[in-house]
């Protein structure tokens, strides 16, 4: 998946806001599954994941990200339950950050890929 390439940078997010901050990383419906739209190959960080068919492969995706990409204790990994409540509520399609404070969305950044920016995220970090 693109956010892949974006580990490293969402870690180093984490690591330097973890103490102003609470981080949740949710794991989605597959966007280039095996066995449909499949993305090409990046190299060492690629994945074969089929198309979830149930809850139980949806987490099972979600380990094995975890397993290749550890993040930082500070962030909890969760999964999208299988109608997408949380890909159609936050209009995700492949990767998005949303920040919330007290209960209300105060930044929702652009859709992913092309859209996606952790550096305008750091900056509303800085300066919250």
């Amino acid at each position: 998946p693109p956010f892949i390439s974006h580990l490293p940078a969402f870690r180093q997010l984490v690591e330097d806001f973890s103490d102003v901050a609470d981080f949740l990383l949710v794991y989605i419906d597959e966007a280039h599954p095996s066995d449909g739209w499949e993305a090409p190959p990046m190299g060492p960080c690629s994945f074969n994941v089929r198309k979830h068919q149930n809850l139980e492969e949806r987490l099972g995706a979600a380990r094995k990200l975890i397993e290749h990409f550890s993040l930082p204790p500070q962030c909890q990994l969760v999964a999208d339950c299988m109608d997408n409540n949380a890909n159609v509520a936050y209009g995700v399609s492949n990767e998005r950050v949303c920040i919330v404070q007290q209960r209300k969305i105060a930044y929702l950044g652009g859709k992913g890929p092309f859209f996606y920016n952790l550096k305008e995220v750091r900056q509303w970090l800085e300066h919250s």
